[in-house]
């Protein structure tokens, strides 16, 4: 731990007052540079906006990025005290150098991006280890980039290669947007001139189509089947304790980080609400080495709600807490693992894929839930306001456009066979008239 660390830590703890830490790492910063030789700069003082400012200039051979700049400060004091702590972490630290590849540049902007949630970089780092770091185009020095070489990347991604498909539009679109956004770095920090990415439009027709899974929602007759296996599986042989986790996901319509968030005290049963206000975040920290699982605030601001629960919402809840407590699990959550704690996400969707394999069901991913709780209300009659508001969505077309799925009932194929038949019968009668 530094000094200035440890100065940090007792200020923290409540042991030294902050004033008084900022004063010794003053008079650290200006031993150290003095020891080394290093010279304030002449302070000038001048009038903007009818305020008096004080400034000096860092030179380009002295500047941590290579480029001359300038330090401005309130007073004489504020100016030179923002001047020390710049030129003792250059000391300490060392300096950059401006990046030269592409590669380079993803890395200073992905270790500069303070600006999104964790798991959001995360994403960032797997799309430049596994598609963008091994790519000719990684390798190209930034100042040479032009609008054909940005072309001839997207066509890279999109391609075939020893046999093995491209990729599909929307990661395409991902990679392209990080790549865009590191390249607006770069002309905001006068590394380039011109971001030619921004302008390069993806041919969707070209982009691999045959590994994207098709959106669905379950249909009445699925539903019937999936809470009967679900009751008959637990009720026979106690087996997949999750199969009810899985119920109360379809029938609140939560995502699966929020419902994998909740805490009992979040479940009314007397109210019959359900409160939604944080979500289960699962990432690899790539500067760590290691996946982090992690509770953050929801996607939006919208998806902080209160669910009016239904009498289905209700019992799979009540039917949650039954098997956890004929397991003998003590836990506070309302979905855990066997020992109590926070369920992971990715062996929640293992466990709900045995589930139905084993019942001869068809499995889909846990946001058929979600799409198959829309999907179910609009064909029933109930507003699409509300169902957005169920789903904490800010748009109603965000709702139909990506959560109502047409559902094919059983049913109704049987009710369109009747039709045709008396249609076709009601013919054959006709001709035999003639």
């Amino acid at each position: 731990m530094s000094r200035f660390e440890e100065l940090d830590k007792l200020v923290k703890d409540g042991m030294m007052d902050k004033e008084a830490a900022d004063d010794i790492k003053e008079k650290i910063m200006k031993k150290a540079l003095e020891e080394k030789n290093i010279i304030m700069p002449t302070i000038t003082e001048h009038m903007r906006k009818g305020k008096l400012q004080y400034t000096c200039m860092i030179p380009a051979s002295k500047s941590r990025n290579g480029k001359r700049h300038q330090i401005t400060g309130k007073t004489r004091e504020e100016c030179e005290k923002k001047w020390a702590a710049e030129m003792y972490d250059i000391e300490e630290n060392g300096k950059e150098t401006a990046p030269e590849t592409i590669s380079d540049l993803m890395i200073e902007w992905m270790r500069k991006k303070k600006d999104v949630k964790k798991q959001t970089l995360s994403g960032y780092h797997s799309h430049f280890e596994n598609h963008i770091k091994n790519a000719p185009f990684a390798d190209m020095k930034i100042k040479d980039i032009r609008l054909q070489d940005c072309k001839d990347m997207i066509a890279y991604l999109i391609e075939k290669k020893d046999g093995v498909a491209g990729m599909g539009y929307n990661t395409v679109r991902h990679i392209k947007s990080e790549i865009s956004m590191a390249l607006d770095y770069a002309v905001a920090n006068e590394y380039i001139n011109a971001n030619y990415m921004s302008t390069v439009k993806i041919n969707q027709g070209l982009c691999d189509t045959t590994r994207a899974r098709k959106s669905k929602a379950w249909t009445d007759e699925e539903l019937q089947e999936l809470c009967s296996a679900a009751l008959i599986s637990w009720e026979q042989k106690q087996m997949y304790r999750h199969s009810a986790t899985l119920m109360a996901m379809i029938f609140t319509g939560c995502r699966a980080g929020e419902f994998c968030a909740l805490e009992w005290s979040d479940f009314d049963e007397k109210r019959r609400t359900l409160t939604i206000n944080k979500t289960l975040t699962s990432y690899r920290d790539y500067e760590a080495g290691k996946h982090i699982q992690t509770l953050s605030t929801p996607k939006t601001p919208d998806s902080v709600r209160v669910l009016e629960l239904t009498d289905e919402a209700v019992f799979w809840l009540k039917e949650v807490k039954r098997r956890q407590i004929e397991r003998n699990i003590k836990t506070t959550h309302i979905v855990s693992s066997s020992s109590g704690h926070y369920a992971n996400q990715r062996d929640l969707n293992v466990r709900f894929e045995v589930f139905c394999k084993a019942n001869g069901l068809e499995y889909s991913p846990t946001h058929t839930a979600r799409r198959t709780y829309a999907s179910v209300l609009y064909d029933g009659g109930v507003p699409v306001s509300e169902i957005a508001r169920d789903l904490g969505h800010k748009k109603i077309t965000t709702t139909m456009n990506s959560y109502y799925k047409p559902r094919t009932s059983r049913t109704l194929t049987s009710q369109k066979n009747a039709v045709f038949v008396t249609a076709v019968t009601a013919g054959t009668k006709t001709l035999k008239t003639l």
